[in-house]
Order: C-alpha cells, then sequence, then structure tokens
C-alpha cells in the first residue's frame, strides 16, 4: 500500500472517530445524531482494517476478526437513521432485531474472531464461492445490503406520500437528501459487489468504501451543524392515523363527479376567504374539521377531482399570496411575508416557490421590479 492510500485512509479513520464524539456527545443530540455517530464510528473502524491487513502478521492482527464484518451493518444503520432522523422517534428493543445479519457473520465464522492468522487469511484469500461457509457468509453480507436498501426505499416513499396527503409545512428538498443518501448506498454495494466477483484488487474496494465515507461524513457534518436535517414536523402523528385511501376500495374513489365537485368548491371557498392556509400547522385532519367534510372524502376529493395531493394544494395559496404582496409592492421582508402566508421555515418556503413558479422568491422579486421600472 502506497503512503497516499495509508495517508488518506488514516485520515478518514480520525475523522471518522472525531464525528462519532461530536454527534455522541453534543447538547442538542438527538437518537437520529447518536446513530449517525456509530455509523461514523463504524465507517471508521472499517478504514482501518486495510491499514492493518497491510502489515501482515502483527500485534494488530486479532483485530481482523473483529473489524472485517462491521459492513453488514450497514444496511441497518442506514436504515434505522433514515427513520429516526425523519420521525425523531426513539428506538425500541425490538430494532435489536438489525443486528442479526451481523451476528450471523460472526457466529458462522467464530474461529476467525479468536484466531489471527487465520482471520489473515479469511481477508487476503481470493473468493471461494465452493466453500460453504464463506458462501453462505457472503450471502448474509450482501442479502442484507440488498434487503435494507428495499426496505429504506419502502419506508422513504411511504413518509414522502403521507407528507403531501396530509401536511402542509414541510420543506420538499428533505427527500432529496434523502434519495440521495439512498443512491449513494446502492452505489457502493453495487462497486463492492462488482469488485467481489471481478478481482479488480484491493485498491478499487478501498475506492468504493471512501466514496461511502465522504458521503456519510458530510451528512454528518450537516447534521451535526442541524440535529433537526431531516425532521418532518408533525409526520409520526400522521402515521398514527390510518390511511386516507384503503386498498380495497377502487381507484376512481366512491364519490360521484358531482359530489366531488360540490366538496372541492367549498373546501376553496372556505380556505380562501376564510384564510385558513395561513395556519402553518395545517393538516389534512384539521383542514377536514374545520370545513366539515370527513378526512377520506377530502383527500379523494383533491386528488381524483382538484388533480392535486393536499400539500401543494394549500401552499398554492400561500404563494398567491405572497406574489400577491410582491405585485403591490409591500415593503415587507421575504421571510416576513412568508410567514404571515402560513409557511413554517424560509428553507420550506424557498423550496415550495420555485417549485410552483419555477423561480425562487428573490428571482421573482427582482424580476417584478425590473418590469416594472421598464413600464
Amino acid at each position: 500500500m502506497s503512503q497516499i492510500q495509508t495517508f488518506i485512509l488514516a485520515i478518514g479513520a480520525l475523522q471518522g472517530f472525531l464525528l462519532f464524539i461530536l454527534l455522541v456527545t453534543d447538547k442538542r443530540v438527538n437518537h437520529a445524531s447518536k446513530i449517525l455517530g456509530f455509523y461514523c464510528l463504524l465507517l471508521a473502524t472499517t478504514l482501518i482494517l486495510p491499514l492493518i491487513v497491510a502489515q501482515g502478521e502483527s500485534q494488530y492482527t486479532w483485530l481482523i476478526g473483529l473489524l472485517v464484518f462491521l459492513p453488514a451493518s450497514y444496511g441497518a444503520l442506514n436504515y434505522l437513521y433514515c427513520r429516526t432522523a425523519i420521525t425523531l422517534l426513539s428506538l425500541k428493543l425490538s430494532d435489536l432485531i438489525h443486528l442479526l445479519p451481523l451476528g450471523l457473520c460472526y457466529l458462522i465464522n467464530y474461529d476467525i474472531i479468536f484466531s489471527p492468522s487465520r482471520a489473515l487469511e479469511f481477508v487476503t484469500q481470493i473468493p471461494d464461492f465452493t466453500n460453504l461457509w464463506y458462501a453462505t457468509t457472503t450471502a448474509i453480507f450482501y442479502g442484507q445490503a440488498l434487503v435494507y436498501i428495499l426496505l429504506t426505499i419502502r419506508m422513504t416513499n411511504n413518509y414522502q406520500t403521507k407528507a403531501k396527503q396530509t401536511l402542509s409545512s414541510y420543506n420538499p428538498d428533505t427527500f432529496k437528501w434523502l434519495w440521495s443518501l439512498i443512491f449513494s448506498m446502492i452505489l457502493f454495494w453495487s462497486l463492492i459487489g462488482l469488485f467481489a466477483v471481478v478481482s479488480i484488487g484491493p485498491v478499487a474496494k478501498n475506492i468504493a468504501y471512501l466514496l461511502l465515507v465522504v458521503f456519510i461524513y458530510l451528512i454528518a457534518i450537516v447534521h451535526w451543524r442541524n440535529p433537526s436535517l431531516f425532521h418532518i414536523v408533525q409526520l409520526e402523528e400522521q402515521l398514527a392515523q390510518p390511511t386516507t385511501q384503503k386498498s380495497n376500495q377502487p381507484s376512481n374513489g366512491l364519490l360521484d363527479q358531482g359530489l366531488r365537485s360540490s366538496i372541492l368548491s367549498l373546501v376553496q371557498e372556505q380556505v380562501k376567504e376564510l384564510a385558513l392556509y395561513r395556519d402553518s400547522e395545517l393538516t389534512l385532519a384539521s383542514l377536514s374539521e374545520k370545513v366539515g367534510v370527513s378526512m377520506h372524502h377530502l383527500s379523494e376529493t383533491l386528488n381524483q377531482h382538484g388533480g392535486k395531493n393536499f400539500n401543494q394544494f394549500i401552499n398554492e395559496y400561500r404563494v398567491a399570496e405572497v406574489c400577491q404582496q410582491l405585485d403591490q409592492k409591500s415593503d415587507k421582508k421575504l421571510i416576513d411575508l412568508a410567514l404571515d402566508a402560513g409557511f413554517s421555515s424560509k428553507s420550506s418556503f424557498n423550496a415550495i416557490f420555485k417549485k410552483l413558479t419555477g423561480l425562487t422568491p428573490s428571482q421573482y422579486k427582482k424580476n417584478f421590479i425590473s418590469s416594472d421600472s421598464l413600464a
């Protein structure tokens, strides 16, 4: 191993340990921070492994058996981090089941843990899939990655759908970060799997690990600065409520076209005249209560007749009010206009405004001033 490779791995490991300390000891710490902190710790120890292997037989060889299977927990950590970061719900005792893949890897290869020379041979040998224990370990190692990637995709998609259907205030860019994290895991395990089948050498495998490390460390730094980075406020409450669309119902809903039209007109009138959209904590449930329409019928009407989800329906009113204020040359600051219109934060305002208008609030304001001066 070259000095440059050694230096990169050592620096990466040191940064992982530092991020672990920051995320676990910070006073603002939450459960998601702790999970991400341990994630960084395991990544750091994984970076140490190539350094130990490169030394051959040494006083640190006994660590190989303890470190080599740690990536079998990456899938579970990624899944638990995403779940906890979004909802801020604490871990449960039942979550210990997510340690099963890692435990099985250690159980099947218990001899490696107690034999440093056997452990060194295990990580340096040519892959032998005819060996039952090696093939079983490999199946668990990569199988858990596939299972947890699918679970994380399903969970994130469900959370995103629930947020769109029931919440009026959340930053849609939050899910872009989450999907980027999921994509990074898919890329990482794809590369690791490819390098396991095609013997390119340890350098290529180390590059794959470094790509994952860089992305996770980046999220860790951002998360440390903002512990509620991925938290979707009120989402945990909505998850506890029954879904608005039952699986055994036809896709076109239960209401006829005329009734949907009447409900939509009623809701539009109430939302606009009473400025219900200005409530930053407005949810599908609270709106249905205020307009006197069942939550299921309201959701069906917005989706089937209005062609919009709840989040888009409410935020169009908010954006329209901000635009109207800007058109009337309001001297208020943009953030004040946003909060008055019902947006809960600057980040959600910017993201939603650009999504609906194609411009950032600042660009919209600048374009209006420019067109007004030319008139």
